[in-house]
């Protein structure tokens, strides 16, 4: 029997006709010469006269449902699927650590960074001797555990989360259990486990449920009490221990100082016999040091399958919920290579950024996982930025990470800070291009500290934000950006870069440069996006963090640092052209608000500063004090009092500057004052627990509306402004991190 996938390669070269349709061999015997056919009936065109149509009525049929077409695009997917044996998979490379390279876990990763990069992964063997630590007391820990229902994994619909809690007795328990039932024995092969496994996947059918404790957050308050106190042991200064191991030497994790647990925290897992967790990438395409049963495959052709597999679901869905799991048979059917490796006691595996991989536990086991940035990373860490645009929304920003690592420059060599300055090019060209094209005023972030009686800036973010914020380091670290001295200018950047930035509402891309608000709603967009904000009004502004002298100034550090070293660990990367470096003075001089500007105005005039606070009377309407006598200062002020709706406002002249008012800080708090918490009310995705906060006082904001940082309302308006951002910014931070540990 001719197989179909033969006849189709044959399709071209043969010519029996028992290759052609039916009606294309029907029209062949009947030419118009109307040879008899074998059964003496003639084969000929009718001479009924037929009238030619005035018009076409087009019946479409109906589209098949979205089940359909995906259950389509899965079947070609798994018509191909083949029956292979598990075990016979390419392991990947094992390394056999020597006490040189056991010292530090970087260098052991750019030593073998082309096995990495070949097979998705490498498994690192100890040298004699070492053993990890385990952090958990295994006979007091107490833990949530993940249902897993093995017969929906192909589809994404496995997964159910308990409210009660297991202990590792229990645990161990029902594994023992399940192998009994299941294999007739304690202790099954691992080939014996792999096959059971993936024939119950894709199966589709059947009942059987596991329990798996994942993304054990073991290093909060949760777990003290079970934790191993091993303070004053070689563990707890370990390079190798996992709570170490993310800030080695090397790292950008290092630097970061805010905790994300799974990232620069390790989580801990639990499983018994058959729990598993599938085809996945690490959170901005970080490397990882895991456990895991299976190499990596190719990641393109892999994200291509995983949207077809699960075309029912969002593309977000298929590629980064970890949720869907596709057969190794089907992944080798679609010319996807797949490794193996299986890890066993005191051993590590490093898998590569962007490398998918998925791991089965045959048995009770505890392990721990986390993540390592080596600036190598930061190519891949770039390409995660571009491609979670429009899809979803990342961990940690790629930039804050770059600047993490610029403040301690002199740790790198020449091949990092190549890489450095490549990445701080591409930031760089890109913000001169967006920043190039608006037509909207733009304002940097900025705190005004000095009128507590009228707003206390402080006050007001320890009561309405959902996270610590220092305001006074904030505003310092703004003033390091025009510092003289190097050190403390990268060390004012970086600590800016660690303030709560807000991703753009519509591409998910954090707004790490630069964004787009307006005074009447809380949508915030990217200025990539600056098109696309719902509200057509004329209040709208473009809020910046850093001018773009700054970056080019880290540039220039950089460069010098890299060309004053004479070692061998060059790596030319690519040219990014970076404008010169008037233009980026140019655009930075055209904001109509700058921390520069509002420096150079207090070192020139010193009676300006700081404002006086105005007692608010009753019925008082109009300016009750003047900070300038001149009014030549206020040619090009405006203001759009009660301004609430998103229509074009009307604009009106003031005769005189005002000192602040305690008036116009109302809106801030009234949204606070109504801030709804998530555990008594329900929140709707994108939406705010502050409701809208509209900035109605005290005016709406052209490009010749400030005369530079002269007017108390100028400050007021960028504090509003800056404050309202990271309202949203915290709000957004805590909302993501909820969403985490709930997935």
């Amino acid at each position: 029997m001719v197989s179909a996938r033969e006849a189709l390669s044959r399709k071209s070269s043969v010519s029996d006709s028992s290759f052609e349709p039916e009606y294309t061999r029907k029209r062949a015997n009947c030419g118009a010469d109307n040879v008899s056919g074998s059964d003496g009936q003639a084969c000929r065109r009718s001479t009924r006269t037929t009238r030619r149509p005035s018009y076409f009525n087009v019946v479409h049929e109906a589209r098949a449902d979205r089940d359909t077409m995906a259950a389509i695009k899965r079947s070609r997917l798994e018509t191909q699927e083949l029956h292979m044996d598990y075990a016979s998979f390419v392991n990947v490379p094992t390394i056999y650590a020597n006490a040189e390279e056991f010292r530090d876990p970087v260098k052991l990763w750019h030593k073998y960074s082309r096995l990495g990069e070949r097979y998705g992964a490498i498994k690192v063997v100890p040298v004699d001797g070492w053993r990890g630590t385990c952090p958990l007391d295994t006979d007091r820990v107490k833990f949530k555990v993940r249902e897993q229902r093995i017969e929906n994994l192909c589809n994404g619909k496995g997964f159910s989360h308990p409210s009660y809690s297991w202990d590792c007795e229990r645990m161990k328990a029902e594994d023992t259990s399940l192998k009994n039932e299941l294999f007739g024995c304690e202790d099954p092969s691992v080939e014996q486990v792999e096959h059971m496994y993936w024939a119950l996947v894709k199966k589709g059918s059947g009942s059987l449920v596991v329990k798996y404790a994942t993304d054990l957050n073991v290093y909060s308050r949760e777990f003290k009490d079970a934790m191993v106190d091993v303070r004053g042991t070689a563990a707890e200064t370990d390079v190798w221990n996992m709570r170490n191991l993310p800030k080695c030497p090397g790292s950008l994790l290092r630097y970061f100082d805010r905790v994300i647990p799974g990232v620069n925290s390790p989580w801990f897992y639990i499983g018994m016999c058959l729990t598993s967790f599938c085809w996945h990438t690490e959170d901005n395409y970080f490397g990882a040091v895991n456990y895991h049963h299976f190499g990596a495959p190719k990641a393109t052709r892999l994200e291509t399958l995983l949207k077809d597999y699960s075309a029912h679901e969002s593309e977000e869905f298929a590629l980064y919920s970890l949720r869907i799991q596709v057969p190794p048979d089907v992944l080798i059917a679609n010319r996807i290579p797949v490794y193996r490796v299986v890890q066993r006691e005191n051993e590590f595996v490093f898998a590569w950024p962007r490398a998918y991989h998925s791991g089965l536990n045959t048995g009770y086991n505890g392990n721990e996982a986390c993540n390592i940035a080596p600036v190598s990373w930061l190519t891949m860490g770039y390409e995660s930025l571009v491609n979670y645009k429009f899809i979803r929304k990342t961990c940690v920003s790629f930039y804050s990470l770059v600047m993490s690592g610029v403040c301690n420059y002199r740790d790198f060599g020449t091949a990092d800070l190549a890489r450095m300055i490549h990445s701080l090019s591409l930031l760089v060209s890109q913000e001169f291009t967006l920043r190039s094209s608006i037509l909207y005023p733009m304002l940097q972030m900025y705190l005004h500290l000095d009128c507590p009686d009228v707003f206390d800036v402080q006050k007001f973010m320890d009561e309405a934000c959902l996270q610590e914020f220092d305001a006074e380091s904030y505003v310092e670290a703004l003033k390091m950006l025009w510092s003289d001295d190097d050190d403390s200018f990268l060390r004012g950047c970086m600590l800016l870069s660690y303030v709560s930035m807000r991703d753009c509402d519509l591409c998910d891309t954090p707004t790490f440069g630069s964004c787009l608000m307006c005074l009447h709603c809380n949508c915030t967009v990217c200025i990539s996006c600056q098109a696309y904000h719902p509200c057509n009004c004329d209040t709208r502004v473009v809020l910046y963090r850093y001018p773009l002298q700054a970056f080019n100034r880290i540039i220039s550090i950089l460069s010098a640092r890299m060309h004053s070293l004479n070692d061998d660990d060059w790596q030319q990367m690519p040219v990014v052209a970076v404008p010169a470096a008037s233009a980026l003075s140019s655009i930075d001089a055209s904001s109509v608000f700058s921390v520069d500007t509002l420096q150079k105005l207090l070192n020139s005039a010193d009676d300006v500063f700081p404002f006086k606070s105005l007692p608010k009377s009753e019925g008082d309407v109009e300016p009750s004090a003047s900070v300038f006598s001149s009014s030549s200062d206020l040619e090009s002020v405006s203001t759009t009092d009660e301004c609430f709706s998103c229509e074009p406002s009307k604009v009106f002249s003031l005769p005189y500057t005002m000192a602040w008012q305690s008036c116009w800080f109302d809106d801030l708090r009234a949204a606070s004052e109504r801030m709804r918490p998530a555990d008594e009310v329900k929140v709707s995705e994108g939406e705010s627990r502050y409701g809208e906060i509209a900035l109605s006082q005290p005016f709406g904001v052209f490009r010749d509306v400030f005369a530079s940082a002269k007017d108390a309302r100028a400050l007021a308006l960028v504090t509003k402004l800056t404050v309202r951002y990271m309202m949203l910014s915290f709000e957004g931070d805590c909302s993501y991190a909820s969403c985490n540990a709930k997935a």
